[in-house]
């Protein structure tokens, strides 16, 4: 059933990514390479608010809810309601740092991002609506509900970014993201409705959301751990360096997020389902080990695919040769983050959140540090060589946390190598061509059968 609830966060998740992905293409096609400079600088702002209400309010309501809801408490619900004013708070100090944060940027990125920077804030209180209604549904195991909320979301912000883009350029970009979130708010509050959740903001239920915001806290610093973590590189590069090399990397960077798409379904996923299991010790552990397990037979093949292919795949999306050891870099950093994210889900739903939270404040620490070390040296490059040394650190420290020796199955690492292998070699010897049509024809005729043959191997051998 866990395997089941994840698949469908995983089409959900999957399908943001592609929307994602889409309005990376579409923005970085009609934008200039330094307005998309301009807009890849400012896109830290909204993952600060997509992780920091995905991955650490979203997990953190839907906990307390699943409890609520197995207790008959389902007024209590409400409670998470409270998590709003904060995000309004929130928006309000983000809005009257705007002078300070601008000042941050080189000169040459400065000046393109005043408008823009002001309305991407609008995301960040209506990240935390969206990130409540869809932490209600997760929490009542209504994750259908969930996915189409997500749905939703991704589908109207790339729908509205082409004409936006057109009309308005990074301005335009940025209200698109803004108009997603109006739209998928709409969309998970009538589910909630749909789900006979009444939803009440009363003075008496702030003693709950008080132990909410007791567990959301390290969580919630977890989360924001997470945004140095994978933003770092972003904020640096556009402090030393102009919209170009920052356009570049922004280019590059996303498509390496597909790696832990499932890792982070099955988080979303494993979180309530640990929290449920309150004495059954056997039971937590072998949740985490299948878990660890699938993700990283999942993980591994598609990371290694896109180094192996890491050039043709930068070349036909965004038709520049630049980029490529970025992508390389980052796919296998995104192995060991995978492990690290189930790891520190695992914790959290065994009640010991301060721990993840402790562990990836240091590796963003060390992340940020790395970052001004070797970027203005080694330009994108040491940007995201730093990312892959904190995710190895960070998955270190989170399994010797967990006291948990993952083994993966040797019979699907053999195979992915082996894939690897044969995809390296291909790519060393065909090389780019001028066209992005017959890059895609030929290394997709190449490696998709591989690829294929590795997910009908691991269906039909999978213990």
């Amino acid at each position: 059933m866990m395997i089941k609830k994840s698949l469908i966060l995983l089409l959900a998740n999957s399908f943001s990514r592609v929307a994602n992905y889409l309005f990376i293409l579409f923005t970085a096609n009609i934008l200039l390479l330094s307005e998309y400079g301009f807009l890849t600088a400012i896109m830290p702002f909204q993952s600060l608010i997509l992780i920091l209400s995905s991955f650490g309010i979203a997990p953190t309501v839907s906990r307390f809810t699943s409890i609520f809801d197995s207790e008959n408490k389902s007024e209590k619900i409400s409670s998470s309601l409270f998590f709003i004013p904060i995000g309004i708070a929130l928006f309000t100090f983000l809005f009257a740092l705007n002078p300070f944060i601008l000042n941050y940027y080189s000169p040459e990125i400065r000046e393109g991002i005043a408008i823009p920077l002001k309305i991407i804030l609008l995301v960040v209180p209506l990240g935390f609506i969206f990130s409540v209604f869809n932490g209600i549904l997760l929490g009542i195991k209504k994750v259908n509900y969930m996915a189409i909320s997500i749905f939703a979301l991704s589908l109207s912000y790339f729908l509205l970014s082409v004409p936006l883009s057109y009309m308005f350029r990074v301005s335009g970009a940025s209200g698109s993201l803004v108009g997603g979130y109006l739209v998928g708010i709409i969309v998970s509050f009538l589910f909630v409705m749909k789900s006979g959740i009444k939803l009440k903001l009363k003075n008496e239920y702030y003693k709950e959301f008080r132990k909410i915001l007791e567990f959301a806290i390290p969580v919630s610093i977890f989360s924001l751990g997470l945004v140095l973590l994978f933003n770092a590189d972003i904020y640096v590069l556009a402090r030393f360096f102009g919209p170009e090399t920052v356009g570049i990397y922004g280019m590059a960077s996303p498509t390496a997020g597909i790696v832990p798409s499932f890792a982070i379904a099955l988080s979303a996923v494993l979180l309530p389902e640990i929290s449920r299991l309150k004495s059954i010790e056997r039971e937590k552990i072998d949740s985490i080990l299948v878990s660890l397990k699938s993700s990283f037979s999942f993980t591994l093949p598609v990371a290694l695919s896109l180094f192996a292919f890491s050039n043709p795949i930068i070349y036909f999306l965004f038709g520049i040769q630049e980029g490529g050891w970025v992508l390389k870099i980052l796919s296998i950093a995104m192995i060991f983050y995978s492990i690290f994210y189930i790891g520190s889900t695992s914790l959290q739903g065994i009640g010991k959140q301060w721990q993840p939270m402790k562990i990836t404040a240091l590796i963003a620490t060390i992340n940020v540090i790395l970052n001004f070390l070797l970027v203005p040296v080694y330009n994108i490059n040491g940007a995201a060589f730093s990312t892959l040394v904190s995710c190895i650190i960070g998955m270190i420290l989170i399994s010797k946390s967990l006291g948990i020796i993952f083994i993966p199955d040797k019979r699907f690492v053999i195979l992915s190598i082996g894939i690897f292998i044969l995809m390296v070699l291909f790519e060393s010897l065909v090389g780019l061509f001028p066209s992005s049509i017959i890059n895609l024809l030929v290394y997709g005729l190449f490696g998709t059968p591989l690829v294929l043959f590795y997910f009908y191997y691991l269906k039909n051998n999978w213990n």
